[in-house]
């Protein structure tokens, strides 16, 4: 069964599945869910098992071995559309639905779904980032949702409905996705054959997003971790040297702000990881105030990058506080 890839999002699955037997499969559906959850996988294993050439649609499963099935395991089945959010970009480009100036009209996402399938029985476009479309980009998709092609069905996938601009979401059916729970997290990590001794602490510090727990995994942030784990087990702790180390650890990450900004978020979840797997072996009343005492600093230290507290200020101010406090 193809959706054993799955760990997660089952109930989502008999959804789809119940609609198809009843013949009521909608032309739009809103996959809602935090990032990171697996929606764009799920819509893809969707679109497989809809264009599989062996297995019926009702029973919602794909071979694996077909050719349309090899096509979407490939990237580049004909009757499969996708766009998402380019790099860099906060705003869906219009040109990716309906055309670039010199093409308005005769290229883009809602031109070529309103094609006859060119090998399957159905076109589907997947559209990642709905949130980030603006007025005009939403405009461009309304007719297509409004008036589909014949079997045609178009997957938006979206963090949170809200984001989604209403004349979009009224004409999608709305289906949720939760994110993972860390016992399916660190299967999914298992699968994966990550290393079993960072298993347990990457899936708790993930809440629940694969893609997040594959960003602790970069080489970068995993030795930014262990830095601080290193600069934490010594005691007292040595603020002014803790703070050089770990500034030229953010440097070598990237020295734009906005690189410096996310990875110093990160710098306060690790030091809170470290102390709280300290604060799980302690029975000592003064060792857990004084541990209580940093993580109520750290959460200040997130305020501080909220309010647009310059990186290296927030950092200096944070480790020379907890060095403070590892010395009372």
């Amino acid at each position: 069964m193809i959706w054993n890839r799955l760990v997660s999002h089952q109930p989502q699955v008999e959804m789809f599945r119940r609609a198809i037997q009843r013949e009521r499969l909608a032309h739009g559906f809103l996959l809602i869910g935090p990032k990171g959850i697996g929606k764009r996988f799920f819509a893809e294993t969707l679109a497989q098992c809809l264009f599989c050439e062996t297995i019926p649609d009702a029973e919602l499963d794909a071979c694996g071995t077909c050719s349309s099935c090899r096509q979407i395991q490939a990237g580049h089945h004909p009757d499969l559309l996708q766009i998402g959010l380019p790099e860099g970009k906060k705003i869906l480009p219009i040109s990716l639905l309906v055309g670039d100036d010199a093409h308005r009209g005769r290229a883009g996402l809602c031109y070529e779904i309103s094609h006859a399938p060119m090998s399957a029985p159905r076109r589907i476009a997947i559209i990642d980032d709905a949130e980030a479309m603006n007025d005009e980009a939403a405009n461009a998709l309304l007719k297509t949702l409004e008036e589909p092609p014949a079997g045609a069905i178009l997957i938006l996938l979206a963090p949170d409905s809200e984001a989604v601009l209403p004349t979009i979401r009224s004409r999608c059916q709305p289906v949720h996705f939760s994110a993972f729970h860390h016992s399916e997290l660190r299967t999914i990590l298992e699968r994966q054959e990550y290393a079993p001794a960072s298993i347990d602490s990457i899936a708790g510090l993930a809440e629940g997003s694969l893609e997040v727990a594959r960003r602790l995994l970069e080489p970068g942030l995993m030795e930014l971790w262990q830095t601080i784990e290193n600069i934490l087990s010594s005691s007292p702790i040595e603020g002014v040297t803790a703070t050089k180390s770990i500034q030229s650890a953010l440097e070598g990450l990237g020295t734009e702000t906005s690189v410096q900004r996310e990875n110093m978020y990160w710098v306060v979840r690790f030091v809170m990881e470290s102390l709280r797997k300290r604060l799980a072996v302690t029975s000592d009343p003064l060792e857990i105030d004084r541990l209580g005492d940093m993580f109520d600093r750290c959460f200040l230290a997130e305020q501080h990058l909220k309010q647009t507290m310059p990186v290296p200020l927030c950092l200096e101010t944070l480790f020379l506080e907890l060095g403070r406090q590892s010395r009372q």
